[in-house]
């Protein structure tokens, strides 16, 4: 279904998002999804950025149907996943190192929202369209929460951007923070020579904001915990490496670091860790039927475990 809009004077001076939300009587997280699949279009063309100011005299398009994804990604029946809670509305699972979340250049059906699938196709008489609510990074382990229809993704989506939803991770950083507790605080773009990479700006990009506190002090590492107040792209890794204390393993913000051949001469495990030692422990939210608060812990993977060991030993 399309839906025409034209913008009056009264009008002006809005974000596109809330305008679409407003005039379409949807929730603004979908009609930011809308804006991002590029279904909302002005003189034909995708306006792509939620916070464009929309002008008087403009007319807009939106196609008001989301991409049914359950119908275009192939179920993978190979991938096991480890689920530790599910109802008729979520799923939350602690995501296995290695997996990518979701299908794009050169992921094929190895995702995990194609094991997803698969789960779902199992269940009888099922109509659910799961939907991917945050994500982690490929090499990061640890919780997350899965949509199974709509109303749910809008709502868990809505908590989200409103920062109601509890992520704390568990990270192995490389030496000793200056002080047991702190926040990190600053703008986040990306890189302008390489996009797939974010850095630290004065002004430009996005907020992000990282609160931390060190667990423990091992030999030459820190295993600290990380709670995000924003939930910005590699924000952790990225905001630890600005601090000087990059996570351990990290090939992208941490690989320039002269400290694993220092520090990690006498352990092959530490030096050959070739991925972020960063875990997402804790995950809390409020469930998007009962509206209850429920959360959710899940134990450090096994590779950070004998990481730990490894630190400890060499101390």
């Amino acid at each position: 279904m399309f839906r025409t809009l034209n913008i009056s004077s009264e009008e002006k001076k809005l974000r596109l998002d809330t305008y679409v939300a407003k005039k379409c009587n949807i929730s603004r997280s979908k009609a930011q999804r809308l804006i991002q699949n590029e279904q909302v279009k002005l003189l034909g063309i995708p306006i792509i950025n939620n916070d464009h100011i929309v002008k008087p005299g403009e007319e807009y398009v939106v196609h008001l149907i989301q991409p049914d994804i359950s119908t275009s990604i192939e179920p993978n029946y190979d991938i096991k996943l480890d689920i530790v809670y599910e109802d008729d509305d979520i799923i939350v699972l602690s995501k296995q190192s290695r997996l990518t979340v979701h299908p794009g250049a050169g992921t094929n059906n190895d995702t995990l929202l194609n094991a997803v699938i698969a789960h779902l196709c199992k269940i009888p008489y099922t109509n659910t369209r799961p939907g991917i609510v945050h994500r982690l990074d490929k090499d990061t382990s640890g919780l997350m929460v899965i949509a199974k229809n709509e109303q749910s993704h809008s709502f868990l989506s809505e908590l989200l951007s409103n920062r109601k939803i509890k992520r704390e991770y568990l990270a192995v950083i490389w030496g000793a923070l200056p002080n047991l507790q702190g926040t990190v605080k600053t703008h986040i773009a990306p890189k302008r020579s390489n996009k797939e990479m974010m850095c630290v700006t004065k002004t430009a990009g996005k907020l992000a904001i990282t609160h931390y506190s060190v667990k423990k002090i091992i030999g030459q590492a820190s295993l600290v915990k990380c709670t995000l107040e924003t939930g910005r792209t590699h924000q952790i890794r990225v905001h630890m490496s600005h601090i000087g204390h990059s996570v351990v393993g990290d090939q992208v913000y941490g690989k320039n670091s002269s400290k694993s051949e220092k520090h990690a001469k006498n352990s092959d495990f530490i030096r050959n860790f070739n991925r972020q030692a960063l875990h997402a422990h804790t995950l809390g939210l409020y469930h998007p039927k009962s509206k209850e608060y429920i959360e959710f812990v899940s134990d450090l993977p096994q590779d950070m475990q004998v990481l730990i060991g490894e630190f400890e030993n060499i101390s």
